[in-house]
């Protein structure tokens, strides 16, 4: 059975039906989804709150409500403030949210589950404003901390190789990293076959982000 908050199959939830038609920021914001815990839909809003695209397993008209709410509440909260990355991590009885502010009066809001807005979900951010600003064509925006990337690993999730280009590219492991990492995650600085140096690290979802741009 279906239901306002999204259909599930078998315990696993699935998409509801869209009531608009897809643009290409809409492939950029399921990556989102997918890639955070507990993440129940992201919407990309203008300024007006008007949602110009989403995507998750929320009924349409809930995500694209709470798009609306959020992109108001941010324009109270930071109503002066300018710079930075301005961003709202809120949580509530049934659910949790993040509001990120973005150039040109766009606003990225993710709703989540209960308690999920407050577990590790800056880097998926980092990489989704990073995709977004490039489709979008906005400019003089930081560079993120941090960039999604494919690897290859062994048995006891050491990082064997970094797929770059449709190209598996070996890396020697230099050491491993034993601060700045949330709980059960994992990482180390490596050096890949072309001589560059990152930090990988490995969600406790599997995910995986290096520190450095290696494509």
């Amino acid at each position: 059975m279906n239901s306002a908050g999204g259909g599930r199959e078998r315990g696993r939830r699935i998409p509801q039906p869209r009531d608009q038609g897809e643009s290409a920021f809409a492939p950029i914001l399921a990556v989102l989804v997918a890639r955070v815990r507990g993440a129940l839909a992201a919407v990309l809003v203008d300024a007006e709150g008007e949602a110009v695209d989403y995507a998750g397993v929320l009924d349409p008209f809930v995500a694209r409500l709470a798009g609306a709410h959020w992109r108001i509440v941010l324009n109270d909260a930071l109503a002066g403030k300018a710079g930075g990355r301005l961003w709202l991590a809120v949580g509530t009885f049934q659910r949790s949210y993040i509001a990120w502010v973005l150039p040109d009066g766009y606003a990225l809001v993710v709703v989540l589950t209960r308690t999920a807005a407050f577990a590790r979900w800056d880097r998926a951010i980092q990489v989704c404003i990073a995709a977004l600003a490039s489709e979008a064509g906005w400019t003089g925006m930081r560079q993120p901390d941090w960039f999604a990337v494919r690897v290859t690993s062994h048995a006891d999730g050491r990082p064997l190789a970094v797929r770059l280009n449709d190209r598996l590219r070996a890396v020697e492991i230099l050491g491993v990293v034993a601060n700045g990492l949330g709980p059960k995650e994992r990482g180390w600085r490596v050096r890949l076959t072309t001589g560059a140096e990152a930090t990988l690290v490995r969600e406790v979802w599997g995910n995986w982000y290096a520190d450095e741009p290696l494509f």
